[in-house]
Order: structure tokens, then C-alpha cells, then sequence
């Protein structure tokens, strides 16, 4: 299902990438942001060693097929914006789950919804996927209108799904369905 010779997609803005071993010190500012993590499922890193085993996981990942994870890199200056990836990958289910941060200089500027539109044509032209599902928790307000207006709804809520900082966290499952993909 996965290509693992993949190379990029490109956006206007944007090249979506398969992370580099250089890229560990970006990725590192990125994941170590406690705003940037707020609502994610693990907290913020604070080693270099955590980016670049994210970086091996996801050449394993790619190379296996269970996963695509990308770095968000700008065009016009070559920085990470953020990344982004479809997870989960059941190519006999034809799912897979879609996953994405953005740097907060690049937050309010449509970049989250560009990179996510490519990424799923991707997912549902190219890896011929029927289901795209993201978690996202309550009070991410602005994740939850990128993924409605690329055509997500929101299924339900489940609760407790995650532990983060001892804490449990509820999260919203929201989902693409091919028939309703605009791309």
C-alpha cells in the first residue's frame, strides 16, 4: 500500500516530506512546545534522543508500511513548519488515522488545512483508503474546524482514551469517508 521510496507532496506553501536525521533538532522545538502539545496525547519531549527516535520509528514505519509521517516544510525558506502523518495504516480495512501538528508561528494561516488536504487525496487517491479518523481532544477548537471544513464529522467521544501527565484525557473521534471527500 505504502510506497517506501516515497518522496513528497507539495503544497503552494508547502513540501510534506519524510523526516530526515537532521531535521532532530526542529522536530525537538516542535514536540518540546507545551503550547504547541497542549492537546496532544503525550507530553511535551525534552531530548534530542526523543526526535530522533521518532525520526527512526517513522523510517521503520515507512518502510513497513504502517505509516507515513512527514515533516511540513516551507517552500520559500526550507523550515519545518510542523509535521503530520497517516498512522494506523490497515490496508485491509482501508483505514488509517490521520495525525498533525503545526509550529505556532504558522497557526491562523490555512497551512494545518493545505497540508492536510494533500495528505488525504493522498490517503484516499493514491493509498486507495475509505476511512481517514482523527482523535481530537474537546477544546481544540481550531483542530476541529480544519477537519470539518476538509469534510470530517465528528462520531463521538472517548472518554478517558489517553493518559497525559497523569491526567486522563477525553478525546472526539472524527472521520472522512471517501463519498465525502471534496477533494
Amino acid at each position: 500500500m505504502l510506497d517506501a521510496d516515497f518522496t513528497e507532496l507539495a503544497t503552494e506553501r508547502l513540501r510534506l516530506r519524510a523526516l530526515r536525521a537532521d531535521d532532530a533538532p526542529a522536530l525537538l522545538a516542535l514536540y518540546a512546545d507545551a503550547e504547541v502539545m497542549r492537546h496532544w496525547i503525550h507530553p511535551p519531549w525534552a531530548a534530542l534522543s526523543q526526535a530522533q527516535a521518532a525520526i527512526e520509528e517513522a523510517r521503520r514505519d515507512l518502510a513497513s508500511g504502517r505509516a507515513l509521517h512527514l515533516a511540513l516544510e516551507t517552500r520559500g525558506d526550507g523550515l519545518l513548519a510542523g509535521s503530520c502523518a497517516l498512522y494506523d495504516i490497515a490496508p485491509g480495512h482501508r483505514r488509517a488515522t490521520v495525525g498533525y501538528l503545526l509550529a505556532e508561528p504558522y497557526w491562523g494561516r490555512g497551512m494545518a488545512r493545505e497540508a492536510l488536504a494533500v495528505l488525504l487525496g493522498h490517503g484516499i487517491d493514491t493509498l486507495g483508503l475509505d476511512r481517514i479518523e482523527a482523535e481530537v481532544t474537546p477544546h481544540n477548537f481550531a483542530s476541529q474546524s480544519v477537519l470539518a471544513r476538509l469534510g470530517f464529522r465528528r462520531e463521538g467521544r472517548l472518554h478517558a482514551r489517553w493518559r497525559v501527565g497523569g491526567m486522563t484525557r477525553d478525546v472526539d473521534l472524527w472521520a472522512l469517508l471517501r463519498h465525502d471527500w471534496q477533494g
